[in-house]
């Protein structure tokens, strides 16, 4: 894969008509499910009137989601607007309101499928309005390909629960405009979001590639019988797990150098990863080792349905970071 080059707007006199990224413009969010009724709930939480776009549901059930998640928003001590943004659904890209200045895409995850909204939304949208994908993992190169408009569309990856969670993973293509995605990171950093650029485009982006390397070790583990599901998630929520909400691996190896730092760390100990990397698993996810999976997290789990333990993460989530509202310096 070449490197990313800069490319200019095909359209600079057009590029005139894009709002400044604290404005408060309207908002599409295409595609509902989890992933778009929490960015939905989360603009209007933050006062930018929405508008919903999901053929394949209903729109009661779109605006349900998006309430749900908004009355938790609006009844917790998470900054937003003094007035949510009014949600409203449109039947199709065609019946959008006027003046959209911003898309965040979460459709299914199908690069067929995103490139087909994409030529869907360019006959109708200005070619100023920057184009986010939620995407997990594709990248912004493919979903691109063949916009008249590419320079305008980026990846803007959150973190589930989007209406809880500030990370958005910000991520050019190789036709993507400089512009638009400065534009973007303070759009997001403008509606409260935490938003990082990606240097480089890589399949997960960053956030779920260093979730996906714990996972896999984690069912290579179980798997093993070093440790039931029960036994890992305990051993992650009441050790390091505790220390990443605080800090990263870099930090955390830093502070471990004592008053060395990194450099003392790395001489003392840094020669005791390699052994432990050479003895990592590479778990096959065959029928055998998925049985097992379901059969321990059921039996950790299974007395309670999953919307009793979504709600009470939520609940810890919120508790979570009006903690780091707190301790966290300010930037």
């Amino acid at each position: 894969m070449p490197p990313r080059r800069p490319r200019p707007c095909a359209c600079q006199g057009a590029m005139t008509g894009r709002p400044g990224p604290d404005g408060a413009f309207p908002v599409l969010v295409l595609g509902v499910g989890t992933i778009g009724s929490g960015w939905g709930a989360w603009f209007s939480h933050r006062g930018l009137p929405v508008c919903l776009v999901d053929p394949g549901r209903e729109p009661a059930a779109m605006q349900d989601a998006v309430a749900a998640r908004l009355g938790q928003l609006r009844q917790s001590d998470i900054p937003g607007a003094e007035a949510a943004g009014d949600v409203t659904v449109a039947k199709s890209l065609r019946a959008l309101p006027e003046g959209v200045g911003f898309v965040q895409e979460n459709a299914t995850e199908s690069l067929d499928a995103k490139q087909a909204l994409l030529r869907e939304l360019e006959a109708i949208l200005p070619p100023w309005t920057v184009i986010a994908s939620s995407t997990t993992s594709l990248k912004a190169s493919d979903i691109q390909a063949g916009c008249r408009h590419p320079e305008r569309v980026l990846v803007g990856h959150p973190f589930n629960p989007p209406h809880l969670l500030p990370l958005v993973e910000v991520v050019a293509g190789h036709q993507t405009d400089d512009a638009a995605v400065g534009w973007a990171m303070d759009f997001y950093r403008a509606v409260g979001k935490f938003p990082v650029r990606v240097r480089k485009e890589v399949t997960g982006h960053v956030a779920n590639r260093l979730t996906s390397a714990l996972f896999r070790e984690a069912v290579h583990l179980l798997a093993e019988g070093v440790a039931t599901a029960a036994e890992l998630d305990d051993v992650l929520t009441h050790g390091p797990g505790l220390r990443w909400a605080l800090q990263g691996p870099w930090l955390t190896y830093h502070l471990g150098g004592g008053a060395g730092g990194i450099a003392a760390y790395l001489e003392h100990l840094g020669d005791t990863h390699p052994a432990r990397w050479a003895d990592l698993g590479e778990p096959e996810l065959n029928d055998g080792v998925r049985r097992m999976i379901v059969e321990q997290v059921l039996a950790a789990y299974g007395s309670r349905p999953v919307p009793e333990w979504t709600g009470e993460r939520d609940r810890q989530l919120e508790a979570l970071l009006a903690l780091k509202r707190i301790a966290d310096p300010p930037t």
